[in-house]
């Protein structure tokens, strides 16, 4: 056998193995590790394999598995990264919003206590003047 029957017998064993593995995870419910060990009965099985070849395909698979599993994780912690830095820029804009409209809301309340207290000076000045005249009367 050449090199490129032998790398198309090998690249074509390597599919069947990761559609063995799929459908024993998806239909039996088994895990990572027992789908990949029924993967390779099946595929001795099969016969077309020598069990050095089928440990060789399972060993690629294997490392294969680890570096997509890696580039996962890598980008698990990217977007949770990115999702801390959004919440930390939402958080902060919220902050912002927040602090505007309590500093508004101060403002406001600020203005309504002079307002308050200029209308209890008037009504006090009122009070005092009306008293006033009503001592003036009496007299």
């Amino acid at each position: 056998m050449d090199t490129n029957e032998m790398k198309s017998k090998l690249q074509h064993a390597y599919e069947t193995m990761l559609s063995h593995v799929e459908e024993f995870l998806e239909s039996e419910k088994t895990t990572l590790g027992e789908a990949v060990h029924k993967a390779q009965t099946r595929l001795h099985d099969l016969g077309d394999l020598s069990r050095d070849e089928i440990d060789d395909i399972s060993s690629e698979f294997a490392k294969d598995l680890k570096e997509v599993g890696e580039q996962a994780h890598e980008l698990r912690e990217s977007m949770g990264e990115a999702l801390k830095m959004d919440g930390m820029y939402i958080s902060s804009g919220i902050m912002d919003r927040l602090k505007m409209v309590a500093d508004q809301t101060s403002v406001e309340l600020i203005q309504l206590n002079e307002e308050l207290a200029e209308r209890i000076r008037e009504r006090e000045q009122q009070q005092s003047d009306s008293d006033d005249k009503e001592e003036r009367q009496d007299v």
